[in-house]
């Protein structure tokens, strides 16, 4: 190891220059690792990134079969009636999830009016202050 060579070259009460000195080849050698360290994570990066692929599926996909199916960014609309006692059933299930023990009732169950992405969009745009 290097270290204790370096140490006991140093004197035991160093001038202004040799502290300068030496504080100057640490930041160097901090910053050239430094400078290989990204250099590694931009090469791991390259490694990682995958060339964008044309969606030529669905492009060939006729439109009965392109409305059949919904893409991957739109959510699947659910078309189906449920039971009502099993969405009683979820829904008291979910507020005992939330609430836990404490008493509650469920006064009714309607639909929303808009869809969880809208919700999620209002959510976000009401916790900001504006100025």
């Amino acid at each position: 190891m290097q270290t204790p060579a370096i140490l006991a070259s140093m004197p035991a009460h160093p001038e202004l220059g040799e502290n300068l000195q030496f504080i100057l080849v640490g930041f160097v050698f901090v910053i050239i690792v430094l400078l290989i360290l990204a250099g590694i994570t931009q090469l791991v990066g390259l490694l990682f990134k995958q060339p964008a692929k044309p969606e030529k599926s669905a492009a060939k996909a006729t439109p009965s079969t392109a409305a059949s199916s919904p893409s991957k960014n739109e959510p699947a609309e659910v078309t189906e009636e449920l039971d009502p006692a099993l969405t009683a059933a979820i829904v008291a299930a979910a507020v005992h999830a939330v609430i836990g023990d404490q008493p509650h009732r469920i006064l009714s169950i309607r639909p929303a009016q808009q869809s969880w992405a809208q919700e999620g969009r209002r959510q976000i745009f009401s916790s900001h202050t504006v100025r």
